[in-house]
């Protein structure tokens, strides 16, 4: 039988690949922020990740590394520019670090840490999943009515409604 916590980590990474879909296509930021509308609570799922990759070798969940590759993967997808590159590496090891300062063992208080944070992982890719998309090609014939851009133009990400 599967575990509850199974499923609720594996429902994380199975989550985590369209936010690295979503961020991997281009998106353009807000105007004059250089910055994705997704990026805080992008920064908060990075942090949650250090904070995975720390409590789950240590409460003998999954072995070390598993969340190191998802992040990696997050990166390899986003192509951050190095100082947005620097700002999300700062989020992961400051969320390890603290917690590696914090827990020694595996105690009821770290397991429900963890628990909260697998939900709180959860919610933010559902979160980011259902409210940024790629925006839809037009179809040819939404093309033929109007012959050249607009100025209220969509941007490749919307929010939804």
């Amino acid at each position: 039988m599967i575990s509850k916590r199974f499923c609720a980590v594996s429902f994380v990474a199975a989550c985590l690949l369209p936010v690295l879909m979503l961020s991997a296509q281009g998106q353009t930021a807000r105007p004059g922020d250089g910055q994705p509308p997704y990026e805080t609570d992008l920064l908060r799922l990075v942090s949650i990740i250090g904070s995975l990759e720390f409590l789950h070798p240590l409460c003998k969940r999954q072995a070390s590394g598993v969340w190191k590759a998802q992040m990696a993967n997050l990166l390899e997808a986003e192509e951050p520019v190095p100082a947005r590159r620097a700002r999300m590496m700062a989020s992961y090891n400051k969320a390890y670090t603290l917690l590696e300062q914090v827990y020694r063992t595996c105690t009821p208080a770290a397991e429900l840490v963890l628990q909260r944070y697998e939900a709180e992982a959860i919610e933010l890719t559902r979160l980011m999943t259902t409210t940024y998309r790629p925006a839809q090609p037009a179809s040819p014939e939404a093309a033929a009515v109007t012959d050249a851009p607009t100025a209220d133009a969509e941007p490749d990400i919307t929010r939804a409604n």
